[in-house]
C-alpha cells in the first residue's frame, strides 16, 4: 500500500485545498478494492468492483495522453533549441573570424571548440555533445531541407532526425533529394527508422556498395574500451556477415544453457560468460601452436549457423542493381551475397518473382505449423511484426493472429512472428493482433490504442523497360 501522506500526523492541519488534493493523490494510487474501503468505508461486493475498476483504466489513458502531450511539447521544443543553436553557433563563429581571423573560421577546428566548451558550461552539458548536435544539425538544415522542416513542425523527435544524418553519410550529393523525401516521410510514420532509411540508401547507392563493404572490411579491428566501475566493452569491427552468424550461435548457447544454469544467469551474462570462455579456448590454441613452432593464422572454419539470403533473380544476373537482403541484417552488396551463398555451410535462399517481387508462399492447414510453413512465416516476416520491436523473425515465435480456438486457420494468412515477450503479453490478454490481407498487421493494446506495422518491403519489382512485350501486343486495342 503506498504510503500516506506525512501531514496526516502533524498538527495543526495545513491548507485544506492541499489536504484534498493529497487526499484525491492517494486514493488514485490504491488498488480498486483498497479505493472503494477508502471511499466508502466497507467491503466492495464483486459487481461494485467491476463498477469501480475502471476509475483507473481511465486514470492511465488519461495519464498516457499527458504524456503523449508532453512528448510532442518537448519535439517542439527541442526543434527550437537546435534551430536557436545553429544560429548561435554561426554568429559565434562570424564573430570569432571578426575579431581572431579566418584561423578559427572552421566549424570543427579553434573556433567550434570554443563555441561548444562555451554552451556546455552554460547549460551543463558535455562538449562532445554539443559539437555533435551542431553537426548533425546543419547537415538537416542545409541537406535535407524536407526533414529539416518536418522536425521545425513538431512532427519528429530529435532522436529520430539524428538517425536520419547518420544514414546520410556516404551517400553521393546526386542522391539527396531522394534520400530526403523518403526519410521526411520514415521519420513521421515508421517504427524502424534506422532499418528502413538504411534500406533506402542501400537502393539509391547500390552500385557502391560491393565497394564500401570493402572498405569496412580493410577496417576491421578490435579494441577494448575501458569504462566506469572496473567495467570494459570489448568492440569488434567487422562485416556483418562475418559476425552475425557467430552472434546467432552465441544467443542459441546461452538461451539453450539458460534454464538449466545452476546459478540462474540471464541469457546477457550467459551470452558474456560463453564467449569470455570461446575467447580463452581460442587464444589457448593458438599459443600452444605457436609453442609447437607453427604458423598462427585465423581459423577459416565456419561457424555452423543456417543464413537466409534473400536474392532478387535480376539481381543476381547482373541485369539490375538491386541488394541481396541478408535476414537479421538487411541489405547487403550483391558481391557478398555471391560470396557467402557459395561457401555457407547451410543456406536458404528465396528467390523472388522478377515481375512482382513478391516471394513464394506455401500453405498447409494443420493447428501446429509444419517446418516449411514455419520457416516460410519467418522469411516472409523477417523480423517480429510488434511494432517498434526488431527481434529477427527465426528467433521469435509463430502465433496464430486469430487464435486456433476461435477459428484461426494454420496458414501463412493467419501466421505471422512475434518476439516472446509480445508473444506472452498477447497469451496473457494484453494485446490482440490483426493480419490484414494487405500484409499489415494491427495491433491492439489494453487502452485501445491500435498500431500498424508494415509488412517487410519485398524487393522492387524488374523495370519494366526489362519486360518483354506481351504476345500480340502490336493488335488493336479491344474497347
Amino acid at each position: 500500500m503506498p504510503e500516506q501522506p506525512a501531514w496526516l500526523a502533524e498538527e495543526p492541519l495545513p491548507d485544506l485545498e492541499v489536504v484534498a488534493g493529497d487526499i484525491e493523490a492517494w486514493r488514485a494510487a490504491l488498488p480498486p478494492e483498497e479505493r472503494f474501503a477508502a471511499e466508502y468505508g466497507r467491503p466492495a461486493t464483486p459487481e461494485e468492483l467491476d463498477r469501480f475498476a475502471p476509475a483507473s483504466t481511465e486514470v492511465a489513458e488519461w495519464l498516457q495522453d499527458v504524456a503523449v502531450q508532453t512528448a510532442a511539447v518537448r519535439a517542439l521544443a527541442d526543434a527550437r533549441r537546435i534551430e536557436s543553436l545553429l544560429t548561435a553557433f554561426e554568429a559565434s563563429i562570424a564573430d570569432l573570424t571578426a575579431r581572431f581571423g579566418e584561423r578559427v573560421a572552421d566549424p570543427d577546428g579553434l573556433g567550434g571548440r570554443a563555441f561548444a566548451s562555451t554552451m556546455a558550461l552554460l547549460t551543463r552539458s558535455d562538449q562532445r555533445t554539443v559539437q555533435r548536435e551542431v553537426r548533425a544539425g546543419l547537415v538537416l538544415r542545409d541537406r535535407l531541407p524536407r526533414t529539416w522542416a518536418v522536425f521545425l513542425a513538431g512532427e519528429t523527435t530529435w532522436t529520430r532526425a539524428q538517425k536520419v544524418v547518420a544514414q546520410l553519410d556516404g551517400l553521393d550529393e546526386e542522391h539527396w533529394a531522394a534520400y530526403d523525401e523518403h526519410a521526411s516521410r520514415i521519420v513521421v510514420a515508421s517504427h524502424r527508422v534506422k532499418a528502413d532509411l538504411r534500406r533506402q540508401r542501400e537502393k539509391l547507392q547500390a552500385a557502391t556498395a560491393a565497394a564500401r563493404a570493402r572498405t569496412t572490411f580493410e577496417r576491421r579491428t578490435v579494441t577494448l574500451e575501458v569504462g566506469d566501475d572496473s567495467g570494459a566493452a570489448l568492440v569488434v569491427e567487422g562485416l556483418s556477415t562475418t559476425w552475425l552468424p557467430r552472434q546467432e550461435a552465441l544467443q542459441r548457447l546461452a538461451v539453450a544453457a539458460h534454464g538449466t544454469d545452476p546459478q540462474h544467469r540471464t541469457v546477457a551474462q550467459l551470452r558474456h560468460d560463453i564467449a569470455e570462455r570461446v575467447f580463452d579456448l581460442g587464444l589457448a590454441a593458438f599459443q600452444e601452436s605457436a609453442a609447437r613452432g607453427a604458423e598462427v593464422v585465423p581459423a577459416t572454419t565456419k561457424v555452423q549457423v543456417q543464413l537466409v539470403l534473400t536474392v532478387p533473380v535480376l539481381g543476381w544476373l547482373g541485369v539490375t542493381t538491386e541488394q541481396a537482403v541478408l535476414r537479421g541484417h538487411g541489405p547487403i552488396a550483391m558481391e557478398l551475397a555471391k560470396s557467402l551463398a557459395g561457401s555457407a555451410t547451410s543456406m536458404i535462399r528465396v528467390m523472388t518473382d522478377p515481375v512482382t517481387g513478391v516471394r513464394l508462399a506455401m500453405d498447409r492447414t494443420t493447428y501446429r505449423p509444419p517446418a516449411d510453413l514455419a520457416r516460410w512465416v519467418r522469411i516472409r516476416d523477417g523480423r517480429t511484426r510488434f511494432p517498434g520491436r526488431s527481434t529477427p523473425a527465426h528467433l521469435a515465435d509463430i502465433d496464430h493472429a486469430r487464435e486456433w480456438q476461435h477459428f484461426g486457420g494454420t496458414d501463412d494468412r493467419n501466421l505471422i512472428t512475434l518476439d516472446r515477450a509480445s508473444h506472452l503479453a498477447k497469451s496473457a490478454g494484453l494485446y490482440t493482433d490483426e493480419l490484414q490481407d494487405t500484409g499489415v498487421v494491427n495491433i491492439r493494446d489494453p487502452w485501445g490504442h491500435v498500431f500498424e506495422d508494415p509488412p517487410d518491403a519485398p524487393m522492387d519489382p524488374v523495370p519494366r523497360e526489362l519486360l518483354p512485350p506481351p504476345d500480340g501486343d502490336d493488335e488493336s486495342c479491344p474497347f
